[in-house]
């Protein structure tokens, strides 16, 4: 499941938006409904945050 960091214009705001609650102008959703409502209806900015696959974790050996 993909997750969303949704930021706020005001980078202080720390309340709560949709049930989501917001700590320095930042949360993080997993729900595509809730990034949708926030960044349609309140003008959030949303970036997707990439999850590390196993094929990420594997460490990288050395060409020769």
């Amino acid at each position: 499941m993909a997750k969303y960091r949704i930021k706020t214009p005001n980078v202080i705001y720390n309340g709560v938006t949709e049930g989501v609650l917001f700590q320095n102008g930042e949360a993080i959703v997993e729900e595509e409904r809730l990034k949708n409502l926030l960044v349609n209806d309140y003008g959030y900015t949303v970036e997707e945050i990439k999850e590390e696959t196993a094929e990420d974790k594997k460490p990288k050996t050395a060409v020769k």
